[in-house]
This record gives structure tokens, C-alpha cells and sequence, in this order.
């Protein structure tokens, strides 16, 4: 395939956003919203239990299935079970800061090192996990390929890298491998490519505390000056929220122990040990919040959620978000670099897809590089395909690679087809929710729990064809990418047909204020998103200038997702100025009733809470003793049911569906194959096949189609 440049992709783009458009029907054509009444999320942590349930009739959409017999289970009963390989990726995590530096609490040298603010592990003698090659002996005695397929089956693919294969351009496959060699602490020769070989080389020493010549509970380590090591704790979810990650983490341990290295009270508790946690609350401890100092952590295992472009590499290796440094950040693990600072600002601020290519390449080849110092501080483990499971008589249900089914569009589209659940006269669809929300304010939420509810609460300026992953028109109907002297101008026009929530109408005005409050409170979790942000010009209603001082794909996309995240007659408040306020605007819990800030009216369609955005669903309540929560359908949303539907066919046509059935098949096959050729004054002209509208059905359009051949618009068991 031809490679495009920046330029051409924007002129896609723009291409794609016209198309849209036109396929989009003036709001109140026919019902708005989503076609289910009500979403009811229940928290169920167990997957025994998320199973049964299932199979019992109490849910209707189970997400993230990550056990393979309990896929056979649900598809041998006819549930539909979807399959998309996923924009997903997890890493176990080291703090690799140097928490045994003589410089802390001195007040010297780097600002974390002083203890005053950051006093964990205060009095540790050494700290190994700071030494490459200590993390590289570590990685020889992961059993990545013999510890993740009994435990996942076909539901993973172990990786090597930030990046998930589902990012194809930007997966880097050649990433250095250490195969499973934890050799033997009494034979191993210093230099082998062994646990043992390597940290016998690395000045490391083994101490026989027990069993002579058996490996067993006194036995130990000492760092190079016969320093024993300190207890090291290895952070993993509970076993009743996740019982496949904590068995990794366990079965991880247990391959350390073959070597010495697992912490026992026999050896006085030096080496690593597993510990199960509460997610929420060793993820706090691991990033942070606005004010706590985050960095407290040995070792974590933490899973993501990704999209198309590998920002996630900028959030987790740049020293801008070195988590210690700049609380609620993501990178925890202490990378500090400055060619590793390049090749990230490439990665976030570059508009050409090449140049990301090569940069994240890069840092994916450095990272398990252990000639840098920084490598292997994450240690990666696996990305998932999703799998999701639902019942036979929901249709409507929207496959996309790299998202799954769990997507926005699955939530527009998804109805009963017979038997439908429901509460009084409202159709119900019920979601499993694998664990209990930790907080519903948008500015603090972390976790997938969280974001299952509020994210259906609210809209991006732009969304994403799920069948493609172009980009279209969403509460913006049309958008220009300019590169300036300064870095680079969004121009946006907004549709003029979208309301809060709450009644009030969403204008550029609203998108001024969102970004610049972002941006002035310093909130966290957005830092990519107001970084370069200078202001928001606006000329009307709904038509704004978003000026940046650095261009990007990233920056681009980040900025796009939030403009409408916040309603300034909800957020308008008086918050302290400083740390202190954005504190307050972490911790402010909008679960309240209906409350406009000081100066703002009640809207004409007041909503139950203050969580509350432009989107699909507006949210009820959330039971705290049931652990379960409802959200009934927008009935102001912009997108009718008749404009959803005429969007769903425009975008699958882009994947092939030459006569716009619904699927991709060999009736789609043989049209294209028939005008193969053709220009628009041929004999055998067919516009329908012209897929990239190009002007010629050529190798793309042919290309197109059976590439996506038994693709389907919607699923249903």
C-alpha cells in the first residue's frame, strides 16, 4: 500500500468527514439516542460468577472474556461471541529511581531525591531493581511463553513492546528476546545468559542459607558489596477481580524462587514477593494524584487501553511525566532521557505517520536494549484480543479491530430482536462491570470501571469509523490542520443541533472554556491534551480556532477527544487557584443532584446528577450497597436512530459493501472486478466501487473488498 503523507491523510480526512456528513439526517427525523432505553452496569468481580450469571439470564453483555473454557462454555450455548484483536497491552512495571542514592533527603541533586517529599523506602541499603542488569537477570526468569498460554489459551499474544500488534504500522516485532534461562545459582558460570550468569557477572552473589546445594527457603542474594537485598513486592489485581493476573504474577514469583530470588521469612524477607492489591488503590500509589507524590511502589502490573496512534509511549517514557516529578502522570518508573525525550516529542508531535513510525520503532528497540540503563523497566507481558460475549437475542452488535465490540457504536445500535429485558416500558440492556467504580468525576476517573459508565456520558469533537478507523464528523461536522510558524491551528466548525445534557446548547464557546480550564487547573490525566495548548479563538457559536505551539497526529487526537468533556455550567466554579484548587477539582464528587455553578440557570432538561456531558446516555445513579448503576437514553441527543443507521451503511460501504448489504461477499467481489478499470465516462463505470473516490476503480478498490470479504455491519448470534 502506498504510504501517505501527513498531507494526504488530512485530505482523506476531510474526504471522509464530506461523506459523512451528507449521510447524516437533521436531528428529530425520527427518535434520538441509542434504540435501548436503559444501560445498567452491575459490578460483578468474579468471573465465576460473571458466568453464571450469564448463563442465568442476569446480564446481557459480558466484556473481556479472558478465560478460554468459559468462551466455549457461552458460544456452545448460542451466545454471540465477538473476537477482534485488541488496542491493548500490559507490563509489569520497576521503580527503577535509585531509592538507595546517598542524596536523599539532602535536598540535592534530582528534586525527587529529597525526602521530605518523597520518603518511600527511606533507609534501604541498596535498591536492585535500579540496575539494568539486575531487570535483565530478572526477565531470564520470566516464563513468558510457558506461563501465559495455560493460563490465557488463544485469548493473548505475548509482545515485547509498548506498542500491541493491533498497531500494526507501529508494532516493532525485532525487539530483542530473552528466552527463559533461569539458569542454576550453584552452577551457573558468571556471563551466561542466565538469571544466575548475570548477576554473578554483574558482581551479584548467591548465599547458600540453607539446604546445601538445593535451592530453598533461607536462600538468598547479595548486591555487589555483599549487601543483602531488600524485600521488592511485585503489585497485582485481587484474585476475586482478577484471577488470571494474579496466578501470572504468582507463577512469576514462584519462577524467581527456583533461583533464590523470592522474598521468605526464612531468608529475612529479601528478594521479590507477589502481593495481591486493591487496583484502585495501588494504582494511586503508583501515579499518584494532583498533590500526593505517586513513584510508591516496588513493582506493578498494570494492563491499558490504547487507540490508534502509540501515544501511550510519550505517557510512559517522557521525563515530562515522570510520575515523582509531576503527580498523576504516567511514568512511574522513573525514565529520565533526553534521546528517549526525542524520539517521544516525535512520536506526539509529528504529523507524518512515517516519522512516528521510525521514532516508536526506536523506543520500542531501546527499551529491551539493556546497553541503555533505562531498559527493561517494563518488562511486557501480553496484548489481548478481545473477546466479548452477548446474548443470542441482541442484535445490532458492531465489530471493530483494535476496539472490539464494547464500542460506542455497539451502545447506538444494539436492540432486542425478541424477548427483550425490560423495566416497566423501557427496553434494558445489562452490562458486567468488573469491579466497583473508584470515582465518576471525568477530571480524576482512571480506571476501565470508571470510564464503562461516564464515557457513555459524553462525546469527542471527532469519532472513529469503526470498520476502518477513519476519522469523522461527530459534535464537530468539519475540522482544518494547519502548521504555523507557532505549531499548529485546529479549525473547527460545529454542528449547530448539539445540547447538554442538561438542555443548554454546546457551542465553541463551551470548547474555549473546557480546554482552557483544563489547561489552567493543570489537571493531570489531560496533560497531553493542554501541554501545548496557547488559546481558543472563537468567531461564533460554532466556529473556533484551537492555537497550539507544537503540532501533531497525537496532539491532534488528544485535544479533538476532550473539547467537549467538561459543561461549563456544571464546572464554572469557585476553585481555590493553585495545587490547592486543582485538588478541589479532583476530589469534587459530581454524583450529587442537579447543582449549576454560581451564575449559571437550571437547563431546560435538568439531569438526576452533575455527571452529565453531550452523550448517548444520560447517568441515573449509582447504588452503592447493589453495586450497580442505570443510565436511561439521551432523548436530545444530535444522532436519531434514522441518522445512525444511515451513517452505519456510508461507513461500512468505505470496507466494500459495494451494494450496501451489509456484508462484504463475492456479489461485492464480482461488481468491483466487473468495472475494474473504469473511469467515470467508461461504459462500465460503477461509482459504488469506488471506494477511496479516486476517480478510478483500481487495485485499492479491488484490494478493499477482499481484503474485508464475510465483514458484517452488525452481529447477532
Amino acid at each position: 500500500m502506498e504510504k501517505l503523507s501527513y498531507k494526504s491523510i488530512f485530505a482523506l480526512i476531510a474526504l471522509v468527514s464530506m461523506i459523512a456528513t451528507i449521510a447524516v439526517i437533521p436531528r428529530g427525523y425520527a427518535q434520538s439516542g441509542p434504540i435501548i432505553d436503559i444501560l445498567r452496569h452491575e459490578v460483578i468481580k468474579s468471573p465465576d460468577a460473571a458466568l453464571i450469571a450469564h448463563q442465568t439470564g442476569q446480564v446481557d453483555f459480558n466484556p473481556d472474556q479472558i478465560r478460554t473454557a468459559d468462551i466455549e462454555k457461552l458460544d456452545s450455548e448460542g451466545n454471540l461471541i465477538t473476537q477482534d484483536l485488541g488496542f491493548h497491552m500490559g507490563f509489569i512495571g520497576y521503580n527503577t529511581r535509585d531509592l538507595a542514592s546517598p542524596l536523599r533527603g539532602t535536598g540535592t541533586g534530582n528534586s525527587w531525591l529529597n525526602s521530605t517529599w518523597y520518603p518511600y523506602r527511606l533507609g534501604v541499603a541498596v535498591w536492585p531493581l535500579a540496575d539494568v542488569e539486575f531487570r535483565k537477570a530478572l526477565i531470564r526468569s520470566y516464563d513468558q511463553l510457558g506461563i501465559i498460554p495455560p493460563i490465557y489459551g488463544y485469548i493473548v499474544t505475548p509482545v515485547r513492546s509498548l506498542v500491541p500488534p493491533a498497531q500494526s504500522k507501529y508494532y516493532y516485532s525485532a525487539a530483542q528476546q530473552y528466552p527463559y534461562n533461569p539458569g542454576n545459582p550453584f552452577t551457573s558460570p558468571a556471563g551466561e545468559q542466565s538469571t544466575c550468569g548475570i548477576l554473578k557477572a554483574a558482581g551479584y552473589s548467591f548465599v547458600d542459607g540453607g539446604t546445601i546445594n538445593v535451592v530453598d527457603g533461607p536462600d538468598y542474594w547479595t548486591a555487589p558489596g555483599g549487601i543483602p537485598l531488600p524485600e521488592m513486592k511485585i503489585w497485582t489485581p485481587l484474585i476475586d477481580v482478577a484471577p488470571t493476573s494474579y496466578q501470572h504474577g504468582a507463577e512469576f514469583v514462584a519462577d524467581l524462587a527456583l533461583v533464590g530470588l523470592k522474598s521468605t521469612v526464612a531468608n529475612g524477607n529479601r528478594g521479590l514477593i507477589h502481593e495481591g492489591k486493591d487496583f484502585n488503590e495501588y494504582l494511586n500509589l503508583c501515579y499518584g494524584t494532583a498533590t500526593a507524590v505517586g513513584g510508591q511502589f516496588d513493582a506493578y502490573m498494570v494492563f491499558y487501553s490504547l487507540g490508534r496512534i502509540p501515544s501511550q509511549l510519550y505517557d510512559l517514557m517522557h521525563s515530562s511525566s515522570l510520575t515523582v516529578e509531576h503527580p498523576a502522570r504516567r511514568n512511574a518508573v522513573g525514565i529520565n532521557d533526553p534521546d528517549v525525550d526525542a524520539l517521544c516529542d516525535i512520536v506526539q508531535n509529528s504529523l507524518d505517520t512515517d516519522e512516528i513510525e521510525a521514532a516508536a520503532k526506536e523506543i520500542q528497540d531501546r527499551l529491551y536494549d539493556t546497553s541503555y540503563d533505562y531498559a527493561l523497566a517494563y518488562m511486557l507481558l501480553y496484548s489481548r484480543s478481545y473477546f466479548n460475549a452477548i446474548v443470542p437475542n441482541l442484535d445490532g452488535i458492531v465489530k471493530s479491530p483494535g476496539y472490539g465490540a464494547d464500542n460506542t457504536f455497539t451502545y447506538l445500535n444494539a436492540h432486542w430482536n425478541a424477548d427483550p429485558r425490560m423495566d416497566g416500558t423501557s427496553t434494558v440492556m445489562v452490562y458486567v462491570n468488573g469491579d466497583e467504580p473508584d470515582s465518576f468525576n471525568y477530571n480524576f476517573a482512571t480506571t476501565v470501571y470508571e470510564w464503562n459508565i461516564i464515557g457513555q456520558t459524553g462525546d469527542g469533537l471527532t469519532a472513529v469509523n469503526p470498520y476502518n478507523h477513519a476519522d469523522i464528523p461527530w459534535l464537530a461536522a468539519g475540522w482544518t490542520i494547519t502548521e504555523t510558524v507557532a505549531g499548529m491551528d485546529i479549525g473547527l466548525t460545529l454542528r449547530s443541533d448539539v445540547l447538554w445534557q442538561d438542555g443548554y446548547p454546546f457551542t465553541a464557546y463551551d470548547v474555549e472554556w473546557c480546554l482552557e480550564f483544563l489547561r489552567d487547573m493543570q489537571v493531570p490525566r489531560y496533560y497531553t491534551s493542554w501541554k501545548d495548548l496557547i488559546d481558543v479563538e472563537v468567531s461564533n457559536n460554532n466556529e473556533c480556532i484551537i492555537h497550539l505551539s507544537a503540532p501533531g497526529l497525537s496532539t491532534f487526537y488528544d485535544v479533538v477527544g476532550v473539547g467537549a468533556l467538561l459543561a461549563p455550567q456544571i464546572w464554572d466554579r469557585a476553585w481555590t487557584p493553585g495545587s490547592v484548587g486543582r485538588q478541589e477539582v479532583l476530589d469534587w464528587i459530581p454524583t450529587g443532584a442537579y447543582s449549576p455553578a454560581p451564575g449559571y440557570a437550571a437547563g431546560p432538561t435538568p439531569t438526576p446528577t452533575n455527571v452529565m456531558g453531550t452523550g448517548p446516555y444520560i447517568f441515573d445513579f449509582y447504588d452503592t450497597t447493589n453495586l450497580y448503576d442505570d443510565m436511561h437514553r439521551n432523548p436530545n441527543y444530535f444522532m436519531t436512530q434514522a441518522a445512525t443507521a444511515a451513517l452505519m451503511t456510508s461507513m461500512f460501504w468505505e470496507v466494500g459493501d459495494e451494494d450496501y448489504g451489509g456484508l462484504v461477499n463475492v456479489s461485492d467481489l464480482t461488481q468491483v472486478s466487473f468495472a475494474y478499470g473504469a473511469r467515470p465516462t467508461s461504459g462500465n463505470w460503477n461509482a459504488d466501487a469506488n471506494f477511496d473516490l479516486n476517480g478510478i476503480i483500481d487495485i485499492r478498490d479491488l484490494g478493499t473488498t477482499s481484503y474485508h470479504l464475510t465483514w458484517q455491519k452488525f452481529w447477532t448470534a
